[in-house]
């Protein structure tokens, strides 16, 4: 096996142990633990072939971070551990087009084979990712196509706003905004609106905190 040399960054060292002595057995490999506010001077130190970001209760836009290192280094491998429980969050995450995804419920065995196949340039998913990967295609493929302003007024919908409310907002009739109310639950095959919330979340239209 050539040599492999990743660059973990993360929050807490103890994760970053954990990882390493998993990573570890694996022959030819070198691993370095960084604390994730350092990570952009240790890549310029080690040079790493691949960094590991694992990504929870970071304190930074993850999604910029993402891009930032693929644009300063585009030939480093990136593989990211986070939980992907949040299915809007997953959506993000594997839109970005990265090299590696792993869940936290990810394997020892499922850790070491990410590190081996991304080295050699494959891409990677742990079983968990996979099934999230199936589900978002389906959904895909079941979900209607919203306009641009129908999904403006479904977002104020899951607000909670009238749609007098929303018709003020939008500098939008309270008729135009019920129109289009009727269409979007229309297209959605809803009733009501609880089943409009929760169709919508599924299709990953909106996205409640």
């Amino acid at each position: 096996m050539p040599n492999i040399s990743i660059l973990i960054a993360n929050k807490y060292f103890l994760t970053n142990y954990a990882i390493s002595c998993i990573l570890s057995k694996i022959k030819g490999i070198k691993i370095t633990g960084v604390h994730i506010d350092k990570l952009f001077d240790e890549i310029e130190i080690r040079k790493p072939n691949i960094v590991l970001l694992e990504l929870e209760k970071v304190k930074v836009d993850i999604f910029f971070l993402l891009k930032l290192i693929k644009q300063k280094y585009p030939q480093l491998k990136i593989i990211v551990l986070s939980d992907l429980s949040d299915i809007n969050k997953a959506r993000k995450l594997l839109s970005a087009d990265l090299d590696g995804y792993l869940d936290k419920s990810v394997t020892k065995d499922e850790l070491r084979t990410a590190a081996i196949k991304v080295y050699k340039g494959e891409k990677f998913y742990c079983q968990k990712v996979s099934e999230i990967l199936k589900e978002m295609l389906n959904t895909q493929n079941e979900a209607p196509i919203l306009s641009k302003r129908e999904l403006e007024i479904l977002n104020y919908i899951a607000q909670g706003l009238s749609n007098k409310e929303i018709g003020e907002k939008l500098f939008l009739s309270e008729y135009t905004v019920l129109t289009h109310r009727r269409n979007i639950m229309k297209k959605l095959k809803v009733n009501s609106t609880p089943q409009l919330i929760i169709k919508s979340i599924k299709h990953g239209y909106i996205n409640i905190d």
